[in-house]
């Protein structure tokens, strides 16, 4: 009797240690460029689970949300987020929708049926494994995805157009380097080997920032057309949500000590 009492103290104890907050791995951090496209990011899902972490870091306002992508070996925590003017105030949720006309904002009160609301948490004291997320500005080389350049941006939108048939849609990434904007989507292909998910990064490069917060796309007489618009309308379109991030981390390890290739621009073909 005793000893099954040890045992189970002994279980109990390693169970307790190996979720101990110590050993928590931080998340990789993902600046959006401001608190507009962190809402497309988090809201704009058939399923939103829009959670929001807001908390003071030194003298900067954070709110964030994690987003977790099929990546090699289980999944990859992003902690994607974005920082608040010293005259904003966060209240109890942030309201957001895009039917029609894009919107988002702080509000105390949730009862509008127009928009969705994502619950603002505000921590009094950030957990360590956000604010090493924070300070942490460089990304190990064994989370690499696959680099894939695509012919054109149809093509993007056509893998999210198939993707989202099962899954949630991912974003359209969009963020600068070297003066040009890249486009890309993390595509993951499941059950590959001994892999979760197989990640590759598929992307286009542009002379041109995106003119819109989506790309619209559908099908008609025997062609493909798309085009950025502002918020999502007619019903018949196939909507991607394109996210602005002031910098990309998984871009920068596919591209630390590397040579950039000439940049040609993907072709959108306009309604």
């Amino acid at each position: 009797m005793g000893e099954n009492r040890l045992n189970s103290e002994a279980a109990s104890w390693v169970l307790t240690m190996s979720v101990s907050p110590k050993r928590v791995r931080p998340p990789i951090a993902v600046e959006v460029v401001d608190l507009r496209n962190l809402a497309r990011l988090v809201l704009n899902k058939p399923e939103p689970d829009g959670l929001f972490w807001y908390f003071t870091l030194g003298r900067e306002q954070i709110i964030g949300s994690l987003f977790l992508i099929p990546y090699w070996r289980g999944n990859l925590p992003l902690f994607c987020y974005t920082r608040l003017s010293s005259d904003t105030k966060p209240g109890a949720f942030l309201a957001y929708r895009s039917i029609g006309q894009e919107e988002s904002y702080f509000t105390n009160s949730g009862d509008d049926p127009r928009y969705v609301y994502g619950a603002v948490m505000d921590i009094e004291s950030p957990p360590d494994f956000l604010t090493k997320s924070l300070k942490n500005k460089t990304v190990n080389n064994a989370i690499r995805p696959v680099l894939t350049k695509a012919k054109e941006m149809t093509v993007l939108i056509r893998t999210l157009l198939i993707l989202s048939e099962e899954y949630s849609s991912s974003p359209i990434w969009s963020f600068k380097h070297n003066g040009h904007s890249i486009l890309g989507v993390i595509a993951p292909v499941f059950d590959y080997y001994d892999a979760n998910a197989l990640p590759v990064f598929l992307y286009v490069e542009s002379e041109e920032e995106p003119r819109g917060g989506f790309l619209r796309y559908m099908t008609e007489n025997g062609r493909e057309v798309a085009s950025y618009v502002d918020s999502i309308g007619e019903m018949k379109y196939f909507y991607a949500r394109i996210v602005k991030l002031a910098h990309m981390p998984l871009w920068n390890v596919l591209y630390r000590g590397e040579e950039r290739r000439n940049v040609r621009g993907p072709k959108v073909r306009e309604a």
